[in-house]
């Protein structure tokens, strides 16, 4: 290789890891990375990410969108092959499983790097590596001296054995005191949750209290993988298989399940690893139905960003619970700490990225950012990027290639005193041709980049013509935390609206995880929804909403047409589906729907159940009519308090069951409800004459 070709991470500290960049053409740079992989000790630990390597080299191989399985393994080398195109989820996940003094090949060719997000990489890499002649030697893996020694527990540092010792107080202690630990990928956080696990499985409970009933819950199973594994080691052997729970011993017994089921099943201690991956609304659910409960998340980490978690999910758990305990685990126990690999990762791939402080608003001045002005001013990428990484539960690396790279996407922002006080990315989509939209129709063809048509005319039941229509969809939408409540969020929106306007869109529209305060500001900004999904998204928790507003003719013939489809399909969506539903999002859902009020007849059926004592199950038929009537008006809706509002939505429309009913509303059994009922419809129609 030419001596500019080969690229060396310095390395102060044995237990660093290293980074070596091949940086010439990808066969060659292939070939020496193979030769490395045969120096390898038969010891070593190998993986290779990306194109399939040569044949027999002692790695195990592993195609980028499954780099997150590496997370739970720990590995000496690490071959990186980016040759076919950058994917950083992937080599943030596989980096985070190198150890240290291990060493990382990254196969980069510098004529790859050619759009803004390789550009901005390549001058973050030149700056930080070191050139090295063609002919230099690959440093190989090394084992680092006096590595930490573990306690008879199993923890290698005093910030471990603090978290574990927490976790057990909170077995013992009352309810209503959780605990969260957070840490930089790396700390043992999630080994400290196995090692408590473990001591609390293996030791029968003093007393002869029966034994422990625990739950771990996480993003997924794969992620849980090191909490099992520390688990299991305090255990006799044989208790389950090496990859699953549950586990049993003298002190109880623990699960595995994911989120949304976790909050349905009893259990005196839950233990959330990797919140920071869980929707928000899922964590609450998790909060409401357990009194002792622990949350672990990664603040920097490599598969995404925690700050979400911190800015959204901390700030009420305290507000609920005053007496929660935070504890940070900051000594790293894979590497030393100053880890250079750690630091030029976090550079690279903006983990670490916070919204700066924002003054009062000032100028509120909206701009378009082009990719180019973003990924050549690092202080403003970091800014939005920041801010986007607030605003969602989960921001990952790829969220960051995106912003920069997608031809499709454009990002506008707010600035306030010359700071990012809110931002909004947008994608152009629609357009598509007439085969094309036959094909959606059909259900033959779903492309990618095209989620309103598609979603329009798959699931919203639209003719296939919708596909050629042109769409600006909200992507996300943000609001520095330090400045919402103040019209910001509509204030660009506004904008958001007029720019695709002038660019000839026939419709503005998104789709997200719906809350009722969600829905009420797209509703406030000219939205209305034309879609729901029928179960909650994986990605928000949330049941998925499409909101559209028209821009042209032909954009309101579609949204009419959508609203009228959506109108007729609600009531049986809500009878199954969505029959677990939030009822104040299922009532805001009918909210401007074309209903038809209750005829001559049924008012006179209804206004006998509301004012004197017709029967519930009789006025069933009448009752079904004249609840949509009712919600869809905003001055009726309005009329009702929440527990009459949900009384009704949850009886009639959900078809829940009296008690349900009854303990959502905090009143006595059916005869409480019906008290309900009669009070609500007695405020939207006059007594029989």
């Amino acid at each position: 290789m030419p001596s500019d070709e080969i690229r060396l991470l310095p390395a102060g500290d044995p237990a660093h890891r290293r980074l070596v960049w091949l940086r010439g053409p990808a066969e060659t740079a292939r070939a020496r990375a193979a030769a490395w992989c045969r120096q390898l000790a038969h010891t070593q630990r190998a993986a290779w990410v990306g194109m399939a390597p040569p044949a027999h080299l002692p790695v195990s191989v592993c195609p980028p969108p499954q780099a997150d399985t590496l997370l739970g393994r720990s590995l000496d080398a690490l071959v990186f092959d980016a040759a076919e195109g950058i994917a950083p989820d992937a080599l943030g996940a596989a980096a985070g499983a190198l150890c240290g003094g291990g060493v990382l090949l990254l196969i980069l060719p510098v004529a790859g790097l050619s759009s803004p997000f390789g550009r901005r990489m390549r001058r973050i890499l030149e700056a930080a590596l070191e050139a090295a002649p063609g002919d230099t030697p690959l440093p190989l893996p090394g084992t680092p001296p006096g590595a930490i020694q573990p306690d008879r527990d199993g923890c290698l540092t005093p910030d471990q054995r603090r978290a574990v010792a927490a976790l057990e107080r909170l077995s013992r202690g009352r309810g209503g005191r959780p605990l969260v630990l957070t840490a930089d990928r790396g700390r043992g956080k999630s080994a400290a949750l196995g090692i408590a696990a473990g001591r609390l499985l293996a030791r029968a409970r003093p007393g002869g209290r029966p034994p422990l009933r625990m739950v771990l819950t996480a993003p997924r199973l794969t992620a849980v993988a090191p909490v099992l594994e520390r688990a299991r080691a305090a255990l006799p052997p044989g208790q389950g298989r090496r990859e699953t729970a549950p586990l049993t011993g003298p002190g109880g017994h623990m699960e595995y399940l994911p989120p949304e089921a976790a909050s349905r099943v009893p259990a005196e201690l839950v233990l959330v690893d990797e919140a920071g991956g869980i929707p928000v609304q899922w964590l609450q659910r998790l909060l409401d139905a357990h009194g002792r409960i622990a949350f672990t998340t990664t603040l920097h980490g490599y598969e995404g960003t925690g700050q979400g978690f911190a800015a959204r999910f901390c700030p009420l758990l305290y507000r609920r619970f005053p007496g929660t305990r935070f504890l940070h685990l900051e000594r790293p126990v894979r590497w030393a700490a100053g880890d250079p690999l750690e630091a030029l990762l976090e550079r690279l791939l903006l983990l670490g990225a916070r919204p700066r402080e924002v003054p009062p608003v000032a100028e509120g001045r909206v701009e378009r950012l082009s990719p180019q002005r973003l990924a050549g001013d690092e202080a403003l990428l970091e800014a939005v990027y920041g801010l986007l990484a607030l605003a969602h539960y989960r921001t990952r690396p790829s969220d960051l290639q995106r912003l920069l790279e997608d031809a499709a996407m454009e990002t506008t922002v707010l600035w306030s005193g010359g700071a990012v006080a809110a931002v909004a990315l947008v994608a152009r989509e629609g357009g598509l041709e007439p085969d094309l939209c036959r094909q959606v129709w059909a259900g033959r063809r779903r492309p990618r980049g095209h989620l309103l048509p598609v979603g329009l005319i798959l699931h919203g039941g639209l003719a296939p013509d919708a596909g050629r229509l042109r769409y600006h969809r909200v992507v996300r939408i943000a609001v520095h935390p330090g400045l919402q409540g103040r019209g910001l969020g509509g204030r660009l929106l506004a904008a958001v609206v007029q720019r695709a306007g002038d660019a000839g869109a026939d419709a503005v529209g998104a789709s997200f995880g719906a809350s009722a305060k969600l829905l009420a500001f797209w509703r406030g900004q000219g939205f209305a929804p034309v879609r729901v999904g029928v179960k909650p998204e994986v990605s928000s928790g949330g049941w998925g909403v499409t909101v559209l507003r028209p821009l042209t003719p032909a954009g309101e013939g579609l949204a009419t047409a959508a609203r009228q489809r959506f109108a007729r399909a609600l009531a049986p969506l809500l009878a199954d589906p969505l029959a677990g539903m939030e009822p104040a999002l299922a009532a805001g859902l009918w909210r401007g729907a074309a209903v038809a009020p209750p005829d001559p007849d049924q008012a006179r059926a209804l206004a006998g159940f509301a004012h004197d004592q017709r029967v519930f199950e009789a006025c069933l038929p009448e009752l079904a009519v004249a609840v949509p009537w009712g919600l869809s008006d905003p001055a009726r809706a309005a009329a009702l308090d929440a527990c009459e509002r949900d009384a009704l939505v949850m009886r009639v429309l959900q078809h829940r069951d009296w008690d349900a009913v009854a303990r959502h509303a905090r009143v006595h059994g059916r005869r409480g409800v019906i008290r309900l009922l009669r009070g609500a419809l007695a405020r939207w129609l006059p007594p029989p004459g």
